[in-house]
């Protein structure tokens, strides 16, 4: 954090960037990023309210985390990698898009936890203390049973007990409109616009630094939230003037400030559609 903040924004910049972020929140992955970067504490509140441990502690915190796996396999970038004082290893996903919370992702990701946690010629035992949890905060309801929480372990078919390998997935559900909960409140968090009606008091004040001491690097992201969201707007359009099937390929370029190039790879999709 730059602690020279009045030497290089004014309190004009603040106010715009105050104004601008106000609609970002914490299922936006740029935000997201800002927000737990080098942020033990407030990944610590996420995590002692999913798991329901109170005492849990976490001992690191890496944003965009990469873990590879062997030669020419896939390799994942974890959105937060947090490690707690057991050894616990947690991957949590921001994820707008349902289809990105998969099954096989978050088993995928499980594995590759496990992986990179077991150094050669280790005994499998000592996976008992580096335990995988995935964990997916959605922006709908993934599982469809209108739960704000869902824990995943391996269970035995025939007796119902759990097996117990140390992986865990769970997915938060901030579809959920309950907030009158713990779990709840942490589900308006993750939603909330506004700074200044966030629940937990710690999560306020990180938004309130990030706004004085970031301004730039907020405001680059809320461009960049705004470029997107702007791009598919002109998309859509276009799309919808190709449809129509009145215009040439030319003309929609020019309305819609695109490439002919641009405009002939959507009229292919458009096509084949």
């Amino acid at each position: 954090m730059n602690d020279d903040y009045d030497e290089q924004y004014d309190e004009q910049l603040v106010a715009e960037v105050q104004e601008e972020a106000r609609f970002v929140r914490l299922m936006n992955d740029e935000y997201a990023q800002i927000f737990f970067d080098d942020n033990t504490r407030d990944i610590q509140t996420v995590l002692r309210i999913i798991m329901d441990k109170p005492d849990l502690e976490v001992k690191s915190v890496k944003i965009q985390n990469p873990l590879y796996g062997p030669k020419a396999s896939h390799s994942v970038i974890f959105d937060v990698y947090a490690v707690d004082s057991d050894g616990t290893q947690y991957d949590i996903e921001i994820q707008r898009k349902s289809e990105g919370a998969t099954p096989y992702r978050a088993s995928f990701n499980c594995a590759m936890m496990t992986v990179n946690s077991l150094n050669k010629n280790e005994r499998y035992s000592n996976l008992a203390k580096r335990k995988q949890v995935v964990i997916f905060i959605t922006l709908h309801d993934v599982m469809k049973k209108n739960l704000p929480l869902y824990t995943i372990k391996r269970t035995c078919l025939e007796t119902g007990e759990e097996f117990s390998d140390g992986t865990c997935i769970i997915y938060l559900n901030t579809a959920h409109k309950d907030y009158t909960t713990a779990i709840g409140k942490l589900i308006h968090d993750f939603r909330c616009r506004k700074p200044e009606k966030l629940y937990h008091k710690d999560f306020a004040e990180t938004a309130s630094r990030i706004y004085r001491n970031e301004g730039g690097k907020l405001m680059k992201s809320v461009k960049a939230i705004e470029a997107r969201g702007e791009a598919r707007g002109i998309a859509k359009v276009a799309v919808n003037l190709l449809k129509a099937g009145k215009f040439a390929l030319e003309d929609i370029a020019e309305a819609c400030n695109m490439t002919l190039q641009q405009v002939q790879e959507l009229a292919a999709s458009v096509k084949s559609s």
